[in-house]
């Protein structure tokens, strides 16, 4: 079985759940002409059945992006969940 186009098998190294709504950590073949190779996720349904989208996308709901660095990927997930935490601690 392939992949629907425009997706990737995610391998989550990392996964944070912060008031039910989960942030991933990992790594993935994004394919055409794109060295990335380490993503971070948000949102409850990101990740479907195993895939994630091989695209950027980023609204407070959920969101995708893809970084060639390793360590730069790191330093967004560790960001969003302080975030995530402020924002908890802090409703508008």
């Amino acid at each position: 079985m392939s992949n629907p186009c425009g997706t990737t098998k995610a391998n989550v190294l990392e996964k944070t759940i912060i008031e039910g709504i989960p942030i991933y950590f990992g790594t993935g073949v994004n394919p055409v002409n794109s060295p990335a190779q380490f993503f971070v996720a948000w949102g409850v349904k990101v990740l479907s059945n195993g895939l994630i989208p091989t695209f950027n996308h980023e609204s407070l709901e959920e969101g995708f992006l893809w970084f060639v660095d390793e360590e730069e990927a790191e330093e967004k997930y560790q960001r969003l969940i302080e975030e995530f935490q402020g924002q908890m601690s802090n409703p508008s």
